[in-house]
């Protein structure tokens, strides 16, 4: 599927270089050094496409090698990663199976391929019940503990999660442990502690030239996410800019940038980076940034043009509903009695804060306020420090007539973000205003 109006022009491409040129890794506060050249995305593909030949000759010699068929899951969920093609989620997973049919003893890495690929297609609980069974078989490997507790964090099993995060501390700044640390540090409301775990993670993969461009973007954009929702916009856009100069076509950072300069009100350099990002790959939230920068700039066409755009693509794609696809749906009051049935199916497999901050809001929408405040609390059972979660709370007091718990809730989603969102961030201001009158 193509969008008519996605052209990248090389004016967008120069300013955006410009951009992340100007502080490059200096701003991290660890001098100007320059990451070591890396290999470009096409040539990562290119690779992975001969290690896959490689691997699948060696389990044409040898149908049951359990080493072969493990390589080939690996290597099917790295390409995966770097190109965001599905299907190649799901041979990782059937790969991995068919490799721990053959062999489960000292072959933790297969478990560990089966999980993520799990956890990629939102089978949470599946790739909960994978990692369990690793750790059982081999409880000394911390990086089997930290899958186990990432797992238990995305099923909303807080209590678990701080169990097996807790044996950690002392490996906390192993690159895949530390990421799901500090996930558990910002849910669990400590955003300092998880800027932290992130920033010294991002210098360590800097230093690590064996790593894909792909891999190191992640830790950069995970590091300006945090930024972002702290209401912190000058780190995040940092941290975005400079992922960029590791991998410069990156879609996520593209996207995410986009998202960040429409929360600020640059529309018009939203829309130039989101069309670079969505000329990488048709990501679904992206295509959301898109329609709202084009609904603030006026343009209802195009608005609704990306919006369409936006539900061919989630609707194309297999696997868990899309909670982005869920939110934008209901803040632009669409479909809100199935986005409702949706996270009410949901919540009952998957107890997380966001997924019972999506229920709450689908139940506002619906006007269902009482149950909507229940849903609303379960969401900030944790502290965590996320302007939208007190927006949504906030509103529902409002409609509640709780005009104290109202504006209680409104004043602290300012406080986090003031501009946690490029439409209900106003709204949120305008909703003060009338309480206070």
């Amino acid at each position: 599927m193509k969008l008519g109006f996605i052209v990248v022009t090389a004016v967008a491409a120069v300013a955006l270089v410009g951009l992340v040129g100007e502080n490059r890794l200096a701003a991290h506060g660890r001098g100007s050094r320059t990451p070591a050249p890396r290999m470009s995305p096409a040539e990562q593909l290119r690779q992975r496409e001969l290690q896959i030949v490689g691997w699948t000759k060696a389990l044409d010699a040898d149908s049951a090698s359990a080493i072969a068929l493990g390589q080939l899951a690996g290597l099917y969920l790295q390409r995966g990663r770097e190109s965001g093609n599905y299907e190649d989620f799901t041979r990782a997973e059937l790969f991995a199976k068919r490799s721990l049919s053959f062999r489960t003893n000292r072959n933790g890495k297969s478990f560990v391929t089966l999980a993520s690929s799990l956890l990629a297609q939102h089978r949470f609980a599946e790739a909960m019940a994978a990692a369990k069974t690793v750790v059982e078989l081999e409880p000394d490997v911390p990086q089997y503990r930290a899958l186990l507790g990432e797992t238990q964090l995305e099923l909303g099993d807080y209590r678990a999660s701080r169990a097996s995060f807790a044996s950690l501390h002392s490996v906390r700044t192993h690159l895949s442990i530390a990421p799901r640390l500090a996930r558990f540090a910002e849910v669990s409301g400590r955003t300092a502690e998880a800027r932290k775990l992130l920033r010294d993670a991002r210098d360590a993969s800097l230093r690590r030239t064996e790593l894909p461009p792909e891999q190191i973007a992640w830790f950069f954009l995970r590091l300006g996410e945090v930024e972002a929702r702290a209401g912190r916009p000058r780190g995040a856009r940092e941290a975005f800019s400079s992922g960029l100069l590791v991998a410069p076509d990156d879609y996520r950072l593209l996207g995410a940038l986009a998202r960040l300069e429409t929360t600020q009100g640059y529309p018009r350099q939203a829309i130039e980076l989101a069309e670079r990002s969505l000329a990488e790959r048709l990501d679904p939230v992206t295509l959301g940034t898109l329609s709202e920068a084009y609904e603030i700039m006026g343009d209802t066409a195009r608005a609704v043009e990306a919006f369409r755009a936006m539900e061919l693509s989630v609707t194309a794609q297999p696997g868990a509903y899309h909670r982005a696809w869920g939110l934008f749906l209901l803040d632009h009051n669409r479909q809100v009695p199935e986005v409702l049935e949706k996270a009410r199916e949901e919540i009952a497999i998957r107890k997380d804060i966001y997924g019972y901050d999506l229920l709450g809001w689908a139940l506002f929408k619906q006007g269902l306020h009482v149950e909507a405040r229940r849903a609303a609390r379960q969401a900030l059972r944790l502290g965590t420090e996320d302007a939208s979660l007190y927006y949504h709370a906030g509103m529902i007091e409002r409609a509640l007539g709780d005009r104290a718990a109202a504006r209680d809730y409104l004043e602290r989603a300012l406080t986090i973000n003031s501009e946690f969102h490029p439409i209900q961030a106003r709204i949120a201001h305008q909703a003060l205003g009338s309480l206070s009158r």
